[in-house]
């Protein structure tokens, strides 16, 4: 309701806001009244206001804050800004009675006098950066004129640590929420020239980037875990975007229609598909927040909307996805979305929403539990299958669920979880991906465990009406019993289950069925096509949020107790080569279909170590993962074979196969080839065909996506010639060497051996280059000489700027320098990136530097030809602010990141002829 009453205001409250406004300043002032406009538009609480004005005390404070723990995880502090806005907000509001009431601004000043005074710098930067100067910025906004001019002097300083050199200002979620916060600023000041500048940082953000922000597949990775954090600071970005882009609308600040488009984008086929409907944020897609109450709860339709009230672009689905969140529709989205940078896929039906989250040696299992939230998500990406009818089915289940047995997942169960600090680990297996045409796809997990001595082959196969789950090669040494969780949610209603001819409503309790065909709880039935052991347990469970989380905040009521629905199979212990398939239907009614039919809807054609394969018969569809080179036999008893590693879908009317699409879950194959039992015919730019008339086969090759798009997959239909593109980052991989050039005296050559290293960048002539080390300098070292003595920032970092902000060829050499000259200055011992290149020698040259961020990345797409790379993450000499400064991922995608000066990073350094 909030954004209707915001619209009503802005087109009402300020007329001829388009079209008649003429020059900047009318255009600030009415953005200003625009923004505090929606500031005031919360409610006002007058029995609070009337307490916190009785209750201040004469310093300023007020009782029952605990005013001196400023660590990351008290700062109660943060409840004395909140208690001055509400009171500002209640001063500036109309229609109550504190408007303009001289006693209740007194008030304000004296605990803002408090504040400036004190000072309180928390150990969260986000909170000195962000939080608080946002604060500040909407008390200075909606106190305007009534502040005293030496106070409003003071609270602009304190606002003005949201800026773009500020700690936490670095690409990603937080660089654009600063920018938002700054042009606040430069609004309440009437600064058109500090406003530019904050709207064109936010427009350089809106990009598909290497580094952090939004990928080549509209997912959203935060940090260089390259773990999904679109439900969390990927969608704080868009809210940024969407707000400001609404509040320029009509002036001359607008945002470019390209930056607008992307986001829009981004915000349909990234955000809104990560959600149940579009409109709860996925179960399986969030990260530390879990730990917080209310997770999971709808969300509203402020962005859609202004997004829809800014842009043409999409119109359409954006109303589609507000008219579903406002009750006005019934869920009516179809899709399948595979998002390979952050290993997850999605299946979205009118009737239901699943998703499978996995990770590989590319990226990290989950998000770090900072700020000592979500203290038990080991295994939330060991391949778990969330299923959602409604998206309530796991709203507020965390403080009292089996964080060993997660949804889709196949888990040694220890007699208790590992410590926190072994929840990020890095993936072992390279073979993680899905194929998808956009409507219908599978997804593959060539599951090790980076906890526990366990290996499975995980696999899940979406359909229409129902979705099919296979495990094979489970295999563990461990002394503990290895399980695989088909469901864990809220109880709701009855569970029913067949074993046999025995049909029965199971009691609340403990039940282990033996040979079970189905079971059904929710509408939703778990089919067995094989009769399988299985155990259930339908019962009430306790716990507190406080399990969950370290934290001297109160979470609300330490004690939870809920009942729960779980249904999982037992492998035993030490299992070897164990196996398990399963069946999801979502929306069964037992009085009108009896879920033994489900299972002849569908014919599974393998599950093994080798080869899982299921056919769907109504659809004609067949879905195949190749973990290795092999064949396998199709329904109609034909064979198909793949001479890669793959995955393979398959549309067929009859026996003639009409589309097939590819997709390599490995992402280190150029081209693939397989052979079908069919003539299929036609060519494109990216596939080509063989025929065997004699055979009724045709050998097929397909030029895979590269770069970027490495993963994603790739259509091909029966009798074209134009189809099977692909979309591809084409400047990302225009890099090229001239190794193939004709040498000549003086020149040299991209590979070549010379002056101490090898050659990886050659300017036109090939008289000047860059050349590299053969060997890494360090494997682990910090960019930063230890924390500074003075310090510089504010918070606990001990970081300072070094203004090594260079670029481009040669401009290490320069940032080197500078980086030694700063950080010797109050400490000339110790070791760090820029000082090991400075101390190097190899075959007597001794000019070796720190490359620069331009340096470094031609040196990535070099790295072949130089060789020896072993770590993840590569130091530039390249300063970002005050706290990071950038690196060059040598695995998996590459890209370029903004990392902590404090963290250890590879180096290679560099040198110039």
């Amino acid at each position: 309701m909030k954004h209707m009453i915001l619209i009503l205001v802005f087109l009402m409250g300020f007329p001829g806001m388009k079209s008649s406004l003429a020059g900047n300043n009318q255009d600030l002032e009415l953005l200003r009244k625009k923004v505090t406009a929606e500031l005031l538009l919360q409610k006002v609480d007058e029995p609070r206001i009337k307490e916190l004005m009785s209750t201040l005390r004469e310093d300023g404070s007020w009782p029952g804050i605990n005013y001196t723990d400023l660590s990351r995880i008290g700062y109660e502090n943060v409840r004395h800004l909140n208690n001055i806005w509400v009171l500002s907000s209640a001063y500036r509001s109309s229609g109550t009675p504190f408007r303009g009431d001289k006693q209740l601004l007194a008030i304000i000043h004296k605990s803002l006098t408090f504040w400036t005074n004190k000072d309180f710098i928390a150990g969260n930067w986000h909170t000195n950066e962000i939080s608080n100067p946002e604060q500040l910025i909407h008390i200075l906004l909606v106190l305007d004129g009534d502040l005293e001019e030496s106070l409003r002097a003071q609270v602009v300083i304190l606002a003005s640590r949201a800026n773009l050199d500020a700690w936490g200002a670095r690409p990603g979620g937080d660089l654009i929420k600063i920018a938002g916060i700054m042009a606040e600023l430069a609004l309440y000041n009437r600064d058109e020239s500090s406003l530019q500048t904050a709207i064109d940082a936010m427009t350089r953000q809106v990009k598909i980037t290497t580094g952090l922000g939004i990928k080549a597949d509209l997912g959203f990775h935060h940090r260089v875990d390259r773990v999904t954090s679109i439900l969390t600071y990927g969608t704080n970005y868009a809210a940024t975007f969407s707000d400001w882009a609404y509040l320029f609308s009509g002036t001359r600040y607008g945002f470019p229609a390209e930056a607008t488009h992307l986001l829009i984008d981004y915000y349909i086929d990234g955000i809104s598909k990560s959600m149940v409907h579009a409109w709860y944020r996925a179960p399986g897609l969030i990260n530390r927040d879990m730990s917080r109450k209310g997770a999971l709860g709808p969300v509203d339709n402020e962005i859609p909307l202004k997004l829809s009230l800014v842009s043409d672009y999409r119109k359409q689905e954006l109303e589609n996805i507000v008219k579903i969140r406002n009750g006005a529709q019934k869920p009516n989205l179809t899709y399948n979305k595979f998002f390979w940078h952050s290993e997850y896929a999605i299946h979205q039906r009118p009737g239901y929403y699943s998703t499978v989250r996995m990770f590989s040696n590319r990226n990290y299992t989950m998000e770090f539990p900072h700020n000592m939230e979500s203290l038990k998500h080991h295994h939330y990406a060991d391949g778990a299958n969330f299923i959602s009818v409604t998206g309530k089915e796991y709203s507020d289940i965390f403080p009292v669920w089996d964080w060993q047995k997660i949804p889709g997942t196949t888990v040694v169960q220890r007699p208790s979880l590992p410590p926190y600090t072994e929840i990020v680990k890095k993936g072992k297996t390279g073979f993680v991906g899905a194929v998808t045409d956009g409507t219908y796809g599978a997804s593959s997990f060539d599951f090790e465990s980076p906890l526990d001595p366990l290996r499975a082959k995980k696999a899940w196969f979406f359909f229409d009406k129902e979705y099919v789950c296979l495990g094979a090669g489970i295999t563990s040494s461990s002394d503990f019993a290895v399980n695989t969780t088909i469901n864990q949610c809220l109880l709701k209603g009855e569970v029913r289950a067949s074993s046999g001819k025995d049909k029965t409503t199971l009691s609340i309790g403990e039940h282990q069925l033996n040979k079970a065909d189905w079971v059904i709880h929710d509408g939703i039935a778990y089919v067995f096509p094989n009769p399988t052991d299985v155990l259930i347990n339908n019962k009430t469970y306790s716990g507190n949020w406080h399990d969950l989380v370290s934290t001297t905040r109160k979470l609300g009521s330490d004690l939870e107790t809920k009942d729960l629905f779980s249904l999982w199979i037992d492998h035993g212990k030490q299992p070897k080569n164990a196996a398990y398939a399963y069946i999801v239907a979502p929306g069964i009614d037992i009085s009108k279909e009896n879920p033994a039919r489900i299972a002849s809807r569908v014919k599974i054609l393998s599950n093994t170590s080798q080869v899982q394969a299921v056919h769907q018969l109504e659809l004609n569809i067949t879905q195949i993962v190749f973990y290795e080179p092999g064949t396998v036999a199709l329904n109609n008893g034909l064979k198909l074979s793949a001479l890669n590693p793959c995955m393979v879908m398959l549309k067929s009317a009859g026996d003639q196969i009409n589309e097939i699409t590819v997709a390599d879950p490995g992402r280190k194959l150029k081209s693939l080839n397989i052979t079908v039992p069919a003539v299929f015919t036609g060519s494109g730019a990216n596939w080509k065909t063989v025929g065997n008339k004699k055979q009724n086969t045709t050998d097929i090759t397909f030029k895979l996506p590269s770069g970027d798009f490495a993963g994603q997959s790739m259509t091909i239909r029966n009798n074209t010639f134009d189809s099977g593109s692909y979309k591809e980052n084409i400047a990302a991989n225009a890099e090229s060497g001239k190794i193939d050039q004709p040498v000549k005296s003086g020149i040299h050559q991209i590979g070549e051996h010379y002056g101490g290293g090898i050659v990886f960048w050659t300017d036109e002539t090939g008289t000047h280059g860059l050349i590299a080390s053969t060997t890494d300098q360090s494997d682990a070292i910090q960019w930063r000489n230890g924390p500074s003595k003075a310090s510089k920032h504010y918070g606990d970092h001990g970081d300072r700027v070094v203004n090594a902000r260079k670029d481009g060829i040669g401009a290490g050499e320069m940032n080197t320098m500078l980086i030694i000259a700063q950080m010797t200055d109050d400490d000339i011992t110790g070791n760090f990136a820029a000082k090991t290149c400075s101390l190097f020698e190899q075959d007597g040259y001794g000019d070796w530097y720190l490359p620069s961020k331009s340096e470094l990345n031609k040196m990535y797409q070099n790295k072949d030809l130089i060789g020896g790379f072993g770590n993840d993450m590569y130091w530039s000499s390249t300063e970002l602010n005050v706290g990071f400064a950038w690196c060059q991922n040598f695995t998996g995608y590459g890209g370029q990141f903004n990392q902590n000066k404090s963290s250890a990073c590879a180096v290679r350094c560099i040198r110039r002829f």
